[in-house]
């Protein structure tokens, strides 16, 4: 038996450009055909400052964090605001996917990307990683270039920089929900070596050049 198809509501995995317009594109859909969709969990609302929560404002800081002026901690409180509006997507597709029950005409309707059969990626290329010390004590701010691929998750690895061992599979590990953030733990003056690689469906791992950044 064919199985329905279904709307695909975690778009984490996208870079920052393309999720503010994957949830746009969502957002306007949804606003369109409002009448479609009666009893949907979290409201549109409008793409502005109020009223406050639905999906249209969120959109708004969301955009007005990441595009402004570089700050201090401007990757954390973008990632706030990503996780915020990823909650909405999630709560309010569930709730689509059984209320359309694969009525394709009405899945059309939302906005939202069609879930795809899962497929074999094969060997995922190296990404490109760069690592910034902040001046907030014990921690380190990374950014990754997407690989090309769908369902993708990242990985940074990393360690002492005197480290003898050249394996990054025997280094400290940390998974990265999205392309960059903020990883803890790290001592001021020393220096810390990282690579980070990208986790598609082949176990054959590509790691990026080493990386070495001094905590400060």
């Amino acid at each position: 038996m064919a199985k329905l198809p279904k709307l695909n509501t975690d778009l984490s995995g996208l870079s920052e450009p393309l999720f503010s317009d994957a949830v746009t594109i969502i957002f306007n859909l949804l606003t369109a055909n409002s009448g479609s969709f009666p009893g949907i969990p979290v409201a549109m609302g409008v793409m502005g400052p109020l009223p406050p929560n639905t999906l249209g404002d969120l959109i708004n800081r969301y955009n007005v964090i990441r595009l402004g002026a570089p700050y201090a901690g401007q990757v954390a409180d973008t990632n706030t605001a990503h996780n915020n509006i990823q909650r909405v997507i999630t709560k309010n597709g569930n709730w689509l996917n059984t209320f359309c029950n694969g009525d394709l005409g009405l899945l059309k309707k939302t906005g939202y990307p069609l879930q795809k059969e899962s497929e074999a990626q094969g060997k995922l290329e190296q990404s490109t990683l760069t690592v910034f010390s902040l001046t907030i004590v014990n921690k380190m701010e990374f950014f990754i270039t997407k690989v090309k691929g769908n369902d993708l998750r990242y990985a940074v690895m990393y360690t002492d920089a005197t480290n003898p061992d050249l394996n990054p599979a025997n280094w400290k590990f940390y998974y990265a929900g999205h392309r960059h953030g903020e990883i803890e733990g790290f001592t001021k003056g020393k220096s810390y070596k990282f690579v980070s690689f990208a986790m598609g469906t082949d176990t054959d791992l590509t790691y990026s050049e080493v990386v070495t950044v001094e905590a400060l």
